[in-house]
């Protein structure tokens, strides 16, 4: 299977304090890998590095950062161009991510109006994505706003959108936080279908049983190091 995601020795730091630190993991089609961690141990900033994310406040430094594109060496072009394109992300607070004052569909058309994508051509993906997400009723979902849905359908929203540009890799992070039990497993397996349709997912997750349903291979960190790591 094709390499995705190459990282090696990945260190961020801010204001010169270090909260990543030697970080090394790849990625291929098709593969989950989970990254587990309390609050703070880096898993996000490791994430949103892959991304060129983490502000111009970031100091990121690494042997290899490549996601299709050296992350280091990449144009600001370059890198919008990765964001939703090749790497979708999924925010993990529906109700804080999603505009509270913005129709879920103009949320989830958001990723196309900045990629380009013609305004005729929105209205019919948003549908076509939100059905794929298993929305019920997507017209009338894609015209409510992110307070009229479900704690389960806003995070299914969020997926929509990290779906929107058709992405080779999916960064899923703590897409199931705050769902009840029933919820969480239907999220789980909604990513899951795109493991089997060959999309490649980095779950990000304080809780290791999430992950491990998913994932093929995972990392541990603690205080911006990875502690452990191995297959599940």
């Amino acid at each position: 299977m094709t390499t995705l995601i190459t990282v090696r020795d990945l260190s961020v730091a801010f204001d010169g304090k270090e909260v990543v630190r030697d970080v090394s993991f790849s990625l291929r089609a098709g593969e989950c890998l989970g990254i587990v961690g309390e609050s703070g141990s880096g898993k996000s900033v490791t994430a949103r590095s892959l991304l060129g994310l983490n502000g111009h406040g970031a100091q990121v430094t690494a042997t290899t950062l490549d996601v299709g594109v050296d992350v280091l060496e990449a144009t600001p072009e370059q890198l919008r161009h990765l964001r939703g394109s090749r790497i979708g992300y999924v925010l993990q607070d529906a109700l804080v991510s999603l505009d509270p004052l913005r129709t879920v569909g103009t949320e989830i058309a958001e990723p196309l109006r900045a990629h380009r994508v013609p305004a005729a051509q929105r209205p019919a993906r948003v549908q076509e994505l939100l059905t794929s997400v298993s929305v019920p009723e997507p017209e009338l979902r894609a015209r409510q706003l992110p307070s009229e849905l479900s704690g389960g359908l806003r995070q299914r929203a969020l997926i929509a959108a990290g779906l929107a540009l058709d992405p080779q890799v999916l960064i899923a992070d703590e897409p199931t936080t705050a769902l009840d039990v029933t919820v969480q497993a239907q999220v789980l397996e909604l990513l899951e279908q795109n493991l089997s349709a060959g999309r490649a997912i980095i779950l990000i997750s304080h809780d290791l049983s999430v992950v491990e349903r998913l994932a093929d291979h995972v990392l541990v960190m603690h205080r911006g190091r990875v502690v452990e790591e191995g297959p599940t």
